[in-house]
């Protein structure tokens, strides 16, 4: 079986809805009648087997083998900037306030043919692209393996879902660091179940050409990341302490990646270069970068935080690119230390910042800081949410400081 996946630039022929609908079926197909003792008795029908869930519209062949849920995501946003996800600086961006959908997701997830095949596939209504199409086994615990095009495993900031953020956006350090959505191969599991040492790790290789990139545009990248979870509980990737659990759950993470590509920066829309960049050749550039992360949850308190160092080596011109920077943020459900506190209502502040020292002439050559503080409202839970969040960002260009305040209002909603 091969898949085809299409371009970066966005797809006018709608194939994620083609691929997602394919899916669907094959998922009927396989739900058709069985061995004797599996059959459906006289009560039962098709319309037993559809019903709304957690995640939206379900489908269950009544054996467990087969579990198929389709749901849609809608973020609504007012800003007084223009509606801009991972800018970097130097792209253009309008001043004027604006109100728009910002992301608009179909999701198709679920197992077929049995629990340990796993199947999601997530395309983007806004912008006309399919995000993920991936297929997953688990052989046990400690082993998965993971093929197709999804959001690399590298840090957790890009890892949480766009609707399980703490803030209405990532923080600035994203389109300079992340490796974003790419097509590969992972393996992945979790060592030491509850033990001191309990462990999750990933290790695979991605095109390095971004999504939708063509392979021929890159050598490839290779993965590694490895999670201490020091309390023996894995704290998932999702933002804000919403279960406020009893028991802490904390990581300590490392990861790494290296490889060659004619990109330099990754995002959505796929790759990309970061500022004063120009467009590369194949494998022009050498990319090395390296991250520690920290993140807790307990009760209503949640911690997060990551420090990342990349360099960029230029293989033709012999030019090199260092950077380093991180983000630290946290929440607080107060209505866990003072009763009167609204219980839906969540407060939390983030601050990070970006020191691209480039080495180079005609490069950026200056530095990003942010300050925001941000509150949430959960109607249920990161399903359906209202966040407001306000920031101070600080420019340092050319030794020019240049700041600016930031004001988003996000509405998400899931069904």
């Amino acid at each position: 079986m091969s898949v085809i996946f299409y371009s970066q630039k966005g797809d006018k022929s709608w194939p994620g809805l083609r691929i997602m609908c394919a899916c669907f079926a094959l998922g009927f197909c396989m739900a058709g009648p069985g061995y004797a003792d599996d059959e459906p008795t006289p009560e039962e029908s098709w319309k037993d087997k559809f019903s709304y869930g957690k995640q939206g519209l379900q489908f269950d062949d009544g054996t467990g083998n087969t579990f198929l849920w389709f749901g849609v995501r809608l973020q609504s946003r007012w800003a007084n900037t223009e509606v801009v996800q991972d800018s970097l600086p130097g792209e253009p961006v309008s001043d004027s306030p604006e109100v728009a959908i910002n992301r608009g997701r179909l999701k198709l997830g679920g197992h077929l043919v049995r629990p340990a095949f796993t199947i999601y596939s997530e395309y983007d209504i806004v912008d006309n692209r399919l995000l993920d199409l991936r297929a997953t086994y688990k052989f046990a615990d400690w082993l998965s393996v993971r093929v197709g095009q999804w959001k690399a495993e590298y840090n957790r900031d890009r890892i949480d879902s766009s609707g399980k953020q703490q803030f209405a956006e990532r923080s600035i350090i994203t389109p300079w660091f992340t490796v974003d959505r790419q097509q590969g191969v992972m393996a992945s599991g979790r060592l030491g179940e509850s033990s001191r040492a309990d462990t999750s790790y990933w290790l695979g290789w991605l095109s390095g050409a971004g999504r939708g990139g063509d392979r021929s545009e890159a050598d490839g990248l290779w993965l590694a990341r490895a999670q201490w979870n020091f309390n023996g509980r894995v704290l998932g990737f999702s933002q804000s302490a919403l279960a406020r659990p009893e028991q802490p759950a904390g990581s300590v993470t490392v990861a790494a990646v290296t490889g060659r590509s004619g990109y330099t920066a990754f995002s959505s829309s796929g790759g990309g270069q970061l500022p004063g960049v120009a467009q590369g050749e194949p494998d022009q550039y050498r990319i090395e970068q390296f991250m520690v992360e920290t993140a807790y949850h307990l009760r209503g308190f949640s911690w997060q935080q990551e420090f990342h160092w990349k360099t960029v080596t230029d293989k033709l011109g012999g030019e090199k690119i260092k950077l380093t920077g991180g983000y630290a943020q946290a929440g607080m459900f107060f209505s866990e230390v003072f009763e009167s506190f609204p219980e839906p209502l969540e407060l939390a502040a983030r601050v990070a910042y970006v020191d691209p020292d480039y080495g180079v002439s005609g490069g950026f050559g200056g530095s990003e800081k942010e300050i925001t503080l941000g509150s949430n409202w959960f109607f249920n839970g990161h399903r359906n949410k209202l966040t407001l969040d306000l920031s101070r960002l600080t420019l340092l260009e050319a030794r020019v400081s240049k700041t600016s305040n930031r004001v988003r209002i996000q509405w998400e909603w899931s069904f």
